[in-house]
C-alpha cells in the first residue's frame, strides 16, 4: 500500500533541508503502518529521510531505495555509479543540494569502495515522475539520464548503474547500453522488503535500539 501523509511539511526532497522535515513524518507513519499490521515498509526517496529513526522506533523490516539499490547494483558488478536528480548542477563534478547526504549514505551502508561516482541531472525530483511529465520531456530525459550514463561507464569505471528514472527512461537506457545492468533506483525496495519479510529478517535492534519514549505527534500545516 502506498500511503501519502497529509501533514507532510515538504513536496519533493532534495536537500538537508527537506530530509529532516519529512523524516519525523515518515518515522511515526512507519509506526503506525506498524501498529495496523503490516509486515514491513519502505523508504520511497533516495535521501532515505527519516530511516534510522524509522528503523529505530519499528520492528519490522525497513528498507529505503538507496539501501535496496545499493546493496543490488553491489552484487551485479564490481562499481556503480548513481545518476540522480540534484538541484544546482549537473555531471560528475556537480554539488548540488544532496551530493552531500547521499555521499554520507553510501558511507552508511558502507560501500565508499563500490561507488564510481555520483552525476547529476539539473532537476527537480518530479520532473522524473513519468505520471506527471510530457513524452517531450521524457524523451529530453531519457537522452540527458544516457548521456551521464555513458560518461560513468567510460570515464568514471562505472559497470552497473543506478538510475532515479523511470521505467520508461531506464527500459531505454538499457537498451542503449545493454551490457550495463540498469538498477531502478525505486523499483527494487518493494522488492528486496518483500525478501526480507519471507526470509523471516528486519534491521538489527542492537544496531537500531528502540527509544526510551515514542510520541504520537502531527505537524500542523499553515
Amino acid at each position: 500500500m502506498h500511503r501519502m501523509a497529509p501533514d507532510m511539511p515538504v513536496r519533493m526532497v532534495e536537500g538537508d533541508y527537506e530530509a529532516d522535515l519529512a523524516g519525523v513524518v515518515n518515522a511515526r507513519m512507519a509506526l503506525e503502518a506498524q501498529q495496523e499490521g503490516f509486515d514491513a515498509v519502505t523508504i520511497y526517496c533516495y535521501n532515505e529521510p527519516g530511516a534510522n529513526a524509522t528503523k529505530e522506533v519499528c520492528d519490522i523490516p525497513v528498507v529505503s531505495s538507496p539501501a535496496a539499490s545499493m546493496a543490488i547494483a553491489s552484487i551485479l558488478g564490481n562499481k556503480f555509479s548513481i545518476i540522480i536528480a540534484l538541484g544546482g548542477g549537473k555531471g560528475k563534478e556537480a554539488g548540488g543540494m544532496g551530493r552531500t547526504a547521499l555521499l554520507d549514505i553510501v558511507k552508511h551502508y558502507g560501500l565508499e569502495q563500490k561507488l564510481a561516482s555520483i552525476r547529476a541531472i539539473d532537476l527537480p525530483p518530479p520532473a522524473f515522475n513519468e505520471s506527471l511529465v510530457s513524452e517531450h520531456d521524457i524523451e529530453q530525459l531519457r537522452n540527458a539520464v544516457l548521456n551521464e550514463a555513458v560518461a560513468a561507464v567510460k570515464d568514471d569505471g562505472a559497470d552497473v548503474i543506478i538510475s532515479y528514472g523511470g521505467a520508461k527512461v531506464n527500459e531505454y537506457i538499457q537498451k542503449k547500453l545493454p551490457d550495463v545492468p540498469i538498477v531502478d533506483s525505486h523499483g527494487c525496495t518493494v522488492i528486496m522488503a518483500e525478501v526480507l519479510v519471507r526470509l523471516g529478517l528486519r534491521h538489527s535492534k542492537k544496531a537500531y535500539p528502540k527509544p526510551r519514549e515514542l510520541f504520537k505527534y502531527y505537524l500542523r500545516n499553515k
